[in-house]
């Protein structure tokens, strides 16, 4: 059956009484013109050849998209984006908007609620601010988390687009969420809080603060450097995460990406 936005809004209420697999994919700045190129890679053709391998591998449970799904923040894009994954995965499907995006051409195809499944509780985090590249979260979304942690599950993974801790890179530590120490303070307050999962940084990287888990995640399209202060494309293949999500609270995870033949094929 073809995915809609009605089938989405149903499927996030989904409850998975099972081990938990969540694909992780962000950072896909697709264009509204499929056919278009940035920093020599075509965004749609190589999202369609990540979902293409990570679902040759295995079928995720859930699909999490963290943010700057559209480079081209229209809703003709965002309904390209729903249909891609959608080809690949009926069941539940979070996405969340990231800095290049515009919640109001995103809110008639996405809807941002939790996923609960067995004991855990995928919690999305609006850390965009429109207009900005830097995140923050809200009073109002600041309050929401609050109120989110205390109805949750057992076990929880929260999903933004900005990283709350530095990655060790200057120019992308810059744009972290700005009132950061406020919501690790909130997640730590909370036990049930596993793991903070992100992209906006296009590359991978595990940090931990406390008992917290934080892992941001490759872009599916361009990769940045991790080992320079400024701005600098990496050679490094698009990439995902895998998260298995254990009824104890742990969690396994890697990363994959996309081979040298694969890449040829996403120019």
């Amino acid at each position: 059956m073809e995915g809609s936005p009605a089938r989405n809004k149903e499927v996030l209420e989904t409850v998975i009484e099972n081990d938990c697999s969540v694909l992780h994919i962000t950072d896909s700045h697709l264009f509204e013109d499929p056919n278009e190129l940035k920093n020599g890679v075509n965004p749609h053709t190589s999202l369609r050849a990540v979902l293409t391998e990570a679902f040759a591998t295995k079928r995720p449970d859930v699909v999490v998209a963290s943010g700057d799904n559209a480079h081209d923040p229209t809703s003709t894009t965002y309904r390209m984006f729903f249909d891609l994954v959608r080809s690949f995965h009926e069941g539940p499907f979070l996405a969340i908007p990231g800095n290049h995006d515009v919640w109001d051409c995103m809110q008639p195809v996405f809807e941002l609620r939790p996923v609960e499944f067995n004991n855990w509780t995928i919690l999305p985090l609006d850390t965009h601010v429109e207009g900005r590249v830097s995140g923050e979260v809200s009073d109002a979304n600041v309050l929401s988390l609050q109120r989110s942690l205390e109805r949750a599950a057992e076990h929880v993974l929260v999903v933004g687009h900005h990283p709350l801790v530095d990655i060790g890179v200057a120019w992308l530590d810059a744009h972290q969420v700005r009132n950061a120490a406020d919501i690790l303070s909130i997640l730590q307050m909370h036990s049930k809080v596993q793991a903070y999962i992100c992209g906006h940084v296009h590359q991978e990287s595990t940090k931990q603060h406390g008992q917290l888990k934080l892992w941001t995640t490759p872009s599916t399209c361009w990769q940045f450097e991790s080992d320079i202060d400024s701005f600098a494309l990496s050679p490094l293949a698009p990439g995902w995460r895998w998260l298995e999500l254990r009824p104890d609270g742990t969690i396994d995870t890697r990363v994959e990406r996309l081979s040298m033949s694969e890449i040829a094929g996403v120019s």
